[in-house]
């Protein structure tokens, strides 16, 4: 496989009727204006994986994972990410917090962070690590089809062809389009490749390659795009972004465990690359 290959991250960029309401709040003053999901699944957190006392720790234990050959970074775990993602404004692209409207792929925001956690969870994930796959959700916002080669995106995480592949496990389906269904039963189908992948190539090579595909993840500090916008150390910068808003999503989970039924959205306006 290529190490040219790239996945391109379209720019986050809500519609001009949002714009007007993205003044950044703290979570705790966020969720008293969240409007709860209407989808069946809120009842199904609310009298089931959700019942369980927010402020216990995960009891799941990671280790760091083993840098793989071609990383451009030292592995680091998904829990030691998420916990150190209180990065300043300088070290992260500009922070929104704000009620969502649109639907992605059919579904609202609420559906999929509600389902995201529950798969991830069910599948045994960390706490830590079911909240970076529901932050990673809300940063991509929906599939993105424009993608094609090696750099094709399949699924709420828009995981290219090439990390899926080369990092998703002995799960991946013979058809990868079966990960760009809505589902359960496809949702828990990317968990399960996602989880693989970010504990192979430890979190922030996995962010690394989510953002710039193997270009990126074996050369984390190369700027692969034209775009002004782009921050130098991009990649970096990106992975520090999405462990911010984990963190947040975290936080907001264990005041409220029904945080994640609403459709509150944390992510980073991140341009394009």
């Amino acid at each position: 496989m290529s190490l040219s290959a790239i996945t391109q991250r379209p720019a986050f960029r809500p519609d001009p009727a949002t714009l007007s309401r993205l003044q950044a709040k703290p979570a705790s003053e966020a969720q008293g204006t969240q409007t709860p999901s209407v989808h069946p699944v809120v009842k199904r957190f609310q009298t089931d994986s959700f019942e369980q006392d927010a402020s216990v720790k995960s009891t799941k234990q990671s280790t760091t994972p083993t840098t793989p050959p071609g990383a451009g970074d030292t592995a680091v775990s998904t829990e030691s990410l998420v916990q150190a993602g209180t990065h300043g404004s300088d070290q992260v692209y500009p922070e929104l917090s704000y009620e969502e409207t649109k639907q992605y792929n059919d579904h609202p925001v609420g559906y999929w962070k509600s389902q995201v956690f529950e798969a991830a969870t069910n599948a045994g994930a960390s706490e830590e690590e079911a909240a970076l796959l529901v932050a990673q959700a809300m940063q991509e916002g929906g599939t993105d089809f424009s993608k094609n080669g090696s750099s094709t995106n399949f699924g709420p995480f828009n995981l290219n062809k090439d990390l899926i592949q080369t990092f998703g496990g002995k799960d991946v389906p013979g058809d990868l389009n079966q990960l760009n269904g809505t589902d359960e039963k496809a949702i828990a189908l990317n968990v399960g490749v996602a989880l693989e992948a970010m504990r192979t190539m430890g979190a922030n090579n996995y962010l690394h390659h989510v953002r710039g595909g193997a270009t990126n993840y074996t050369n984390p500090e190369q700027r692969i795009s034209d775009n002004i916008d782009v921050r130098p150390d991009d990649a970096r910068i990106f992975a520090r972004s999405v462990a911010n808003n984990a963190n947040k999503i975290l936080a907001a989970y264990k005041e409220d465990p029904n945080s994640l039924t609403t459709n509150h959205r944390f992510a980073s306006d991140i341009p394009h690359i």
